[in-house]
């Protein structure tokens, strides 16, 4: 197998450099209050969005086994009050997903422009992947509102688990068939 190389240019690359460059400069506020963290989430997901990322840099990834999707997708086909629009949304969430920390990082106002229905809707269908298990939420109660709080939402991970691909350090790292490994006979060193 031949190694393919992707053509990159100059401007490419600076393009790439500055959004890795901001990603790094908002990790250390993900951990910041409830407003703070929300933003700063977003701007990380946009970043993913608009730059393509180069194979040998870390790129986030949900991975979920087809099966495990296929359960989701014939639940809400089943049960939901608009199993079309539920499929939909939930297939929407995996791209505006905050790759540490798996949090659904759109407003049900994003959701509902996107698809098409209105904002309660959306919470309707939120509320279905929730108590089926697909998702789970959080309150934050904000200072100076009342009611319950501010809702997040998160990926359930053991449905579909939220991460970064290794780089091409840590891959070079793996033996390679071929590659001279020590045998280590019944436990010896």
């Amino acid at each position: 197998m031949r190694n393919v190389t992707r053509l990159k240019t100059r401007k490419d690359r600076l393009q790439a450099d500055q959004a890795d460059l901001l990603k790094q400069a908002l990790l250390p506020f993900v951990e910041g209050d409830g407003a703070m963290r929300d933003a700063v989430g977003r701007l990380y997901v946009q970043i993913n969005r608009l730059t393509t990322p180069d194979p040998g840099t870390t790129e986030p990834f949900v991975m979920i086994r087809p099966a495990q999707n296929l359960a989701v997708v014939r639940w809400l086909n089943a049960n939901s009050k608009r199993p079309h629009k539920a499929t939909e949304v939930w297939a929407i969430l995996f791209d505006h997903l905050m790759p540490h920390t798996g949090q659904i990082m759109l407003t049900r106002e994003e959701i509902a422009e996107t698809v098409g229905i209105r904002a309660d809707d959306v919470s309707q269908i939120m509320r279905e992947l929730v108590r089926f298990g697909a998702i789970f939420s959080e309150r934050e109660k904000v200072a100076g509102m009342r009611g319950p709080g501010f809702v997040r939402y998160y990926m359930n991970r053991h449905v579909a688990e939220v991460g970064s691909r290794a780089t091409q350090e840590e891959l070079d790292l793996i033996p390679k068939p071929g590659a001279k490994l020590e045998v280590v006979q019944g436990g010896k060193p």
